[in-house]
């Protein structure tokens, strides 16, 4: 096989990256690879060929793995460090790195903690990986412009209804089984925080002057930020509302949600329904 720089590289690349080790990799490749490969690297009376890529192998590992913990670390937190290093190694068997930016590697860790046997002892690990993952999401989001509240100051009552509001880009709203923000809070001033009651929690997370926060949220915000996000119009979100909190306190408590939303710098524009 001829020697090519892109040949060299794939071929580096597949060795190293391989879940399972270089020798077995190298033992898979086809017999002019192997070869190929074979003459890449020449070993000694300290460390053979295979040794020596292992080194480059273990530490594309704890790149990864070390990137994860700072994602993820309310996770490690609670599993531990020894814990948190096997669940990757697992994560990384079932999901290898498919972007060449380390900040997508853990998109799928949320879902495989479903499933693993972790979340035997701590059922809430999804859940909390899926917060985590929400944060990271909010930081990394486009920035936009912020409303203020004195924009609608000239705005005619009879105008309010055909409002539509455009969120933040970096807002998310999460519904999830434990009260993963809680358990996320403890981590960051303790290492052993304590296992929660199993209460449905609603979330919303955003981003505001270069920090991400998240908070629990009521059935009724949720619902009107879902629909809010989804091009309804303020007569609309108000429906929502009122759906939950009853026609009495509607009125009231969609006004309140604006001005939370607005001073939490939720809401990027606006304009008119036809």
């Amino acid at each position: 096989m001829t020697a090519r720089l892109d040949t060299t590289q794939r071929l580096l690349w597949k060795l190293i990256s391989a879940p399972e080790g270089v020798a077995a990799a190298l033992a898979r490749l086809e017999p002019a690879e192997r070869a190929y490969a074979e003459g890449l690297v020449v070993g000694d009376q300290r460390l053979s060929a295979v040794e020596r890529l292992d080194i480059y192998a273990n530490m594309y590992f704890y790149r990864i793995r070390d990137a994860l913990m700072d994602d993820f670390s309310a996770v490690s937190v609670v599993v531990g460090e020894a814990r948190f290093h096997n669940l990757i190694t697992d994560y990384l068997l079932a999901h290898p790195p498919s972007h060449f930016s380390l900040r997508e590697v853990g998109a799928h860790l949320p879902s495989f903690l479903a499933s693993h046997a972790l979340s035997e002892q701590w059922p809430f690990l999804a859940d909390l990986a899926s917060l985590e993952w929400a944060i990271l999401e909010a930081f990394d989001a486009p920035d936009a412009p912020v409303l203020a509240p004195e924009t609608f100051g000239d705005i005619a009552p009879e105008r309010w209804p055909a409002i539509r509001f455009q969120a933040s880009p970096s807002l998310c709203l999460l519904d999830v089984e434990w009260p993963v923000h809680e358990i996320w809070n403890q981590t960051q001033r303790k290492p052993s925080p304590t296992n929660p009651l199993r209460i449905s929690t609603l979330l919303r997370v955003w981003r505001q002057d270069l920090r991400v926060y998240h908070c629990p949220i009521s059935v009724a915000e949720h619902r009107a930020l879902t629909v809010l996000t989804a091009g309804a119009s303020f007569a609309e979100i108000c429906d929502q509302i009122v759906g939950c909190s009853g026609e009495d306190e509607g009125t009231a408590r969609a006004a309140a949600l604006l001005h939370g939303w607005l001073n939490d710098g939720l809401l990027s524009s606006f304009d008119f329904a036809s």
